[in-house]
């Protein structure tokens, strides 16, 4: 039952540095006239063109949720908007009205019978039918492909009537409809795909509010799909999305009017808040992303409990992410919630976290010689990582530890960390983990493919494994484990994930949700009268 990888985690590692790191300068028309010159057209920029267009074949942000895949519905989606709280994974309908849980094993879905497909050759606006989701979860599922892991728990699904899908599990999966909901999951049509035997190189012909109008190297075009299931959306007549690879050269395109909407590259935000140009800037969770901190509990000095939790009382993370991060992210364990009753509190987490006087009292009796030396390896993924650490050895140094900061560049960071576990204590960046099970078993599930601290607990194996079947009581669960993590003092989270984003003050409704691949938020942008 343990979640495997997405992909390698090397190329995950590495899709973060590239989003964080120069990159060549875009062509001339990468940057196009916006939106104040043509009514209601918003120009988004974003940091990289899709390498090929088979929302199946690939989880790049540039298909998925920043390109043609804007264009597909799912039977699932994560819930956006001016009543959601992003920070939080909370399912709704997107082709289905309603789903019900017949027994652990077995989902049905009844589908909206107002769906159609776009107007284009070979599918001809036809209506969606539960064949097709049938075709697209199956296809999803191919051996091999990103989707086969996400889709993991599932045994079979069924076209019981026009109408109507039922899921069969394997096992019983309290994460499967945050599955069904991934950016990934998404619908298409079984023509479309059959013109070449995949789609690559298109057609993108889906249900979704976007209806894909001309791909180019440097971006895509979309119009308003007119015959969308959903009332007054998408809020915009079109929506073109560029790519600018330089991070740079995206908020000087911002600045200058010449794009609407853009991702904003952490140490560019404070030449965007410096910026008379109206616009506006926000900050945004990406759950199931952020650092980890974590301690090597198989050999000294950490192999000790009363060291571990005196490491933990020694850091104040809430102190060091106003200091290195601008206040951008939150403490927490990492774990991407499914309701808003599973995140530990702030008293919570300050039980364990932050007090220097607990911290030298568990030396004490730990009975250590002091100064406790150790080496944090710390993913050299730029300055504010190597500055978050330096602001933690000054801490240690308060009460008793003597760390050596080794920085490592990204590769053997994860070679190191996530490979070899080759480390005392180490501070970097998590594979990014979409669901809650994929974070528990891969990462705190003493078998988990990416678990790199060594700590064997029968009775956290057991929560884990509990709370993944568990029709009732999950979230007191979570919560327990969580606890018992912190209290075991085996890794936690001293930086959330954000994502930071800018747009011109003309654009209202922006009020994304950026979980698991989400993007119906881009469907909800309307521009302000006048």
């Amino acid at each position: 039952m343990r979640a495997a990888p997405l992909i390698p985690l090397l190329a995950v590692l590495a899709a973060v540095w590239a989003c964080t790191s120069a990159s060549p300068t875009p062509s001339p028309t990468a940057t196009p006239t916006a939106g104040p010159e043509i009514p209601n057209v918003v120009v988004l920029a974003s940091p990289a063109a899709p390498p090929h267009m088979d929302v199946h074949q690939e989880v790049a942000a540039s298909l998925i949720s920043l390109g043609p895949g804007i264009s597909y519905s799912r039977l699932l989606r994560i819930r956006s908007g001016p009543d959601a709280d992003p920070s939080i994974l909370e399912v709704e309908c997107d082709l289905c009205l309603e789903w019900n849980i017949l027994d652990p094993l077995t989902y049905l879905f009844r589908l909206r019978p107002d769906v159609l497909w776009h107007d284009l050759p070979p599918v001809n606006g036809r209506p969606l039918t539960a064949a097709d989701v049938v075709f697209s979860l199956d296809r999803l599922r191919t051996p091999g492909w990103p989707g086969a892991s996400l889709l993991q728990s599932i045994a079979s699904v069924e076209a019981t009537d026009q109408t109507t899908v039922t899921v069969r599990l394997s096992y019983p999966d309290t994460d499967l409809l945050l599955a069904l909901a991934n950016g990934q999951s998404k619908i298409v049509a079984p023509e479309a795909v059959a013109q070449a035997g995949d789609l690559r190189d298109g057609p993108t012909i889906g249900t979704g509010p976007w209806v894909l109008d001309e791909m180019g190297p440097d971006g895509a075009r979309f119009s308003a799909n007119p015959a969308y299931y959903e009332p007054d959306l998408p809020g915009l007549e079109r929506l073109t999305i560029v790519s600018i690879p330089d991070a740079s050269n995206r908020l000087a395109a911002l600045l200058i009017g010449r794009a609407d909407i853009t991702i904003v590259a952490p140490d560019n935000w404070d030449r965007l808040l410096a910026s008379p140009a109206p616009v506006e800037g926000g900050v945004f969770p990406q759950p199931g992303t952020g650092l980890l901190l974590g301690l090597n509990v198989t050999r000294p000095p950490f192999n000790r409990l009363k060291v571990r939790q005196a490491l933990f009382q020694s850091l104040n993370p809430w102190q060091a992410l106003g200091a290195t991060w601008q206040g951008h992210g939150q403490v927490g364990l990492g774990l991407p919630a499914s309701s808003s009753d599973w995140p530990l509190t702030l008293d919570e987490m300050r039980m364990y976290l932050g007090n220097s006087d607990v911290a030298r009292s568990l030396l004490a009796q730990a009975g250590v010689e002091l100064p406790l030396a150790f080496t944090l390896t710390v993913a050299d993924f730029g300055p504010r990582h190597l500055a978050l650490a330096q602001e933690y050895l000054h801490m240690l140094e308060q009460t008793g530890f003597q760390a050596t900061v080794k920085p490592v560049n990204p590769r053997v960071y994860a070679e190191e960390v996530w490979d070899a576990r080759a480390f005392d204590a180490f501070l970097g960046p998590m594979p990014p983990v979409h669901t809650p099970n994929a974070f528990l078993f891969g990462l705190l599930h003493s078998q988990g493919r990416w678990s790199p601290t060594g700590y064997f607990d029968p009775e956290l194996d057991s929560l884990i494994e509990t709370q993944a079947t568990a029709v009732e009581g999950r979230s007191g669960l979570i919560r327990q484990l969580q606890t018992h993590v912190l209290e075991q003092a085996v890794l936690f989270t001293p930086i959330t994930g954000t994502s930071l984003w800018a747009w011109q003050d003309r654009i209202e409704g922006f009020q994304p949700s950026f979980a698991a691949s989400e993007y119906l938020h881009w469907a909800r942008l309307t521009l302000r009268d006048g």
